[in-house]
Order: C-alpha cells, then sequence, then structure tokens
C-alpha cells in the first residue's frame, strides 16, 4: 500500500489504516536537515475484508516539511519502549499557513506533534503481510 495526505480527507484515511499500529520509540526518526520525520511500525491490516486471515505488515510513515517535534508522555531515552498507534490529526495554524501541527496519538495519554510547513504525509508499505492471531478489538 502507497498512500499520499495532502489534505484532511487523506489524512483521515491514512489515519484510520495506522489505527492499532504498533511501534518502538527507537523506530521514530526526525532528520533536522531533510525536515523529515519518519516513524516505522507494524500496521494492522485494515484494508482486508473480515472474513480473510488477520494480518500486519512493516509500514513506514514519513512526514515532510517538518519544523519542530514535540513529545508528550514518550521516554525518548527508553528506546525499546512500545507505542500504539490511535489517531492521526493535523490543525492547520493561521501563522504557518497552509502549514499547522500533525498529531500522532498513541495509547496513555502519549502524543507526538510535529508542526509543518504544509500537510505532506505518507504511508508506504515496506514488506509483505504476514498472519497475526487476532484482531484488534476496540470497546
Amino acid at each position: 500500500m502507497r498512500l499520499l495526505a495532502q489534505n484532511n480527507e487523506d489524512l483521515q484515511i491514512i489515519s484510520s489504516m495506522t489505527q492499532d499500529a504498533i511501534s518502538r520509540v527507537g523506530d521514530i526518526s526526525w532528520d533536522v536537515k531533510s525536515r523529515q520525520l519518519v516513524i516505522a511500525m507494524n500496521r494492522f491490516c485494515w484494508e482486508r475484508k473480515k472474513r480473510s486471515a488477520a494480518a500486519r505488515v512493516r509500514s513506514a510513515l514519513q512526514i515532510g516539511g517538518v519544523l519542530q517535534v514535540k513529545s508528550k508522555g514518550i521516554q525518548i531515552e527508553n528506546t525499546n519502549g512500545i507505542l500504539y498507534l490511535l489517531a492521526i490529526e493535523f490543525n492547520q495554524d493561521e501563522q504557518l499557513s497552509p502549514g499547522g501541527h500533525i498529531r500522532i496519538v498513541f495509547s496513555d495519554g502519549a502524543v507526538l506533534t510535529a508542526e509543518v510547513e504544509c500537510l505532506d504525509l505518507a504511508l508506504v508499505d515496506l514488506s509483505e503481510p504476514w498472519p497475526v492471531k487476532s484482531r484488534p478489538k476496540h470497546g
């Protein structure tokens, strides 16, 4: 899968495709010089039909035009710490227009916020899917 988000409608699709993705803190990389934030993750394959076997795939979320990154509730020094992705949101900021803030919301109140020049986000699958025992459940 290869998806690009340049508006909120596109971002909602990518957010739904990355819901319940699992990542390690050490799989988050921000290159200040190239202004790119990359998060490698094991994404649940929501695009498969419910009757198909549940699967995950190694994916990367790439955000371009990143000016600044802030984290809340993420222990950056614990590179093996596990993060469970819940949603990705974009809030445009008049002072940064067409830019704003991309919020990547994880479980337990953890949030990664990227200040961006514009909404430029891509989701790319890096591997073939592999079977998993169960689907994520939501209460």
